[in-house]
């Protein structure tokens, strides 16, 4: 309810990530979405997407970030889907695409987006 109160769990987070699991080379994320009648929902979106941004250019780690139609054609291409407007990829083509890359996936759907993300932004993993 507090987007900007929010910076302090989300920095003290990535702070301990780095620790636990650092260097961290790179940070991808699906860029977020301008949601049409609600305003705050996006505008918290955006908030804590520039916190991460921050938090990237004063740890010197790289930040990518892939749009959700970008990321929904990377589905069609891993699963071998025509991209076709009637045809867009839901939370379960993710998970059943990050499933068929690495072989297992989130247990959750935000974990499944954002390792979609990393992949699309850091590997070679998905096909052209």
């Amino acid at each position: 309810t507090a987007p900007l109160a929010f910076t302090k769990f989300l920095w003290p987070a990535l702070e301990e990530l780095n620790r636990e699991h650092g260097p961290i080379d790179g940070i991808a994320s699906e860029t977020p979405p301008f949601i049409m009648g609600q305003i705050k929902t996006t505008a918290f979106l955006w908030a804590v997407s520039s916190i991460i941004v921050a938090w990237t250019h004063v740890n010197g780690v790289a930040f990518r970030h892939a749009s959700p139609l970008s990321l929904k054609r990377a589905v069609c291409r891993i699963l071998r889907q025509e991209w076709d407007k009637k045809y867009i990829p839901k939370k379960r083509d993710v998970k059943l695409a990050v499933r068929q890359v690495l072989g297992e996936s989130g247990q959750t759907s935000h974990e499944d987006d954002a390792t979609l993300a990393a992949l699309v932004m850091f590997t070679d993993k998905v096909p052209d």
